[in-house]
């Protein structure tokens, strides 16, 4: 049986964390909690280096669109050119937007961009991928981290325990795989990983433990992290896994009542300055993400770009 599980302690933490965020927004508290989130100069450390610092591509998946013709590709290359001017060096995507591998990483290096990870669909024991056509193509992108975009939860296939651990259980199979080919697969979540368990033991426990760390990495977004288990839980995470979790998404929550909304890094209440610090620089990407807000014309990927590379680059941890 499948159950929400979060420990007392875990209940009262969100509890406090939903009542400051409360408080901060009604006493025009939300700059002072902005502050705290962006990290301002104390002294101590420095920025992320340029060349570990990457972007989702799933930012422009409104802007760019999911087609595959040549305005399409156009707007990639659009996106290419901007990023590029602002700073970036690397770039995470999530399609090829119908270009060949080839094609993509000649486009890539036109911008002086590397794609530093891929997000693509590695299947199921249900349905599996061609892994080796997938293998072929990073190795053509000169991809070296890859893996789905999230565990099956869109829409949700898992009810059981023992169904996760077959999943796992695949992992863990075409890991090894790629190892074989001097690839890393990583496994990304959302929230659910977090809010499922059984017996007590989370479904990102139980991909843990049912994979090995010579085959699977994990890609921890620290925004579902702490949606699905508080502010406290990127931290958490760390502490309990360590050198496993080799990249993040960096994404930032709004404040009001728990959990915020997805806000554009360093405007938010999240506390990156002490996540980057727990991991105690092992992280090999810190890649920023806003997720799109489709249909909403307010919203401007290339602003949450932009802002994300800032912050990262002057982040103090």
């Amino acid at each position: 049986m499948t159950t929400v599980f979060r420990s007392p302690a875990r209940t009262l933490r969100l509890l406090v964390a939903a009542t400051i965020a409360v408080l901060l927004l009604a006493v025009g508290g939300i700059a002072a909690a902005s502050s705290a989130s962006a990290g301002k100069p104390d002294g101590h450390g420095r920025g992320v280096p340029t060349s570990k610092i990457s972007i989702q591509l799933w930012t422009f998946a409104e802007y760019i669109g999911f087609g595959t013709d040549a305005a399409t590709v156009a707007r990639t290359e659009e996106v290419f050119r901007r990023l590029s001017a602002m700073g970036y060096r690397n770039v995470e995507p999530f399609t090829l937007s119908g270009m060949t591998a080839r094609q993509y990483r000649a486009l890539l290096r036109e911008y002086g961009l590397k794609a530093s990870a891929r997000h693509v669909d590695v299947g199921t024991p249900e349905n599996p991928a061609d892994i080796t056509q997938i293998l072929k193509d990073n190795r053509t992108l000169g991809i070296t981290y890859f893996g789905s975009g999230a565990t099956p939860i869109f829409p949700p296939l898992y009810t059981t325990e023992a169904q996760w651990v077959a999943y796992a259980d695949y992992l863990d199979d075409v890991g090894a795989l790629a190892r074989k080919h001097g690839q890393r697969l990583m496994v990304h979540n959302h929230d659910v990983e977090f809010e499922t368990a059984f017996g007590g033991r989370t479904v990102y426990d139980i991909l843990m433990a049912h994979t090995s760390p010579k085959n699977v990495v994990f890609q921890l977004d620290l925004y579902w992290a702490t949606n699905g288990g508080g502010l406290d839980n990127p931290i958490d995470v760390i502490e309990r896994y360590g050198k496993r979790i080799q990249l993040f998404h960096v994404k930032d929550m709004g404040a009001g009542p728990f959990p915020g909304p997805i806000e554009i890094v360093g405007r938010g209440i999240i506390d990156f300055p002490a996540i980057f610090d727990a991991a105690g620089g092992r992280i090999r990407y810190y890649v920023v993400e806003h997720d799109p807000r489709f249909g909403d014309p307010t919203f401007d990927p290339f602003e949450a770009a932009q802002a994300g590379f800032d912050y990262l680059r002057h982040v103090r941890f």
